[in-house]
């Protein structure tokens, strides 16, 4: 794996970990956040099996 590869997979990983925080703070209420993480954690597999 490419040290791009690596950097950008941090950076999505880092993205779903500020969706979680914010969603229980929601209660996992706020559909609008649940979609988006649902969508980055969609994103991080897809480029990291894209990447190996």
């Amino acid at each position: 794996m490419h040290c791009d590869d690596k950097r950008t997979l941090y950076v999505l990983k880092e993205e779903i970990k500020k969706r979680w925080k914010l969603l229980e703070k929601s209660g996992f209420t706020d559909q609008q956040l649940l979609e988006e993480f649902s969508i980055s954690v969609s994103e991080y597999f897809e480029y990291k099996t894209s990447s190996e």
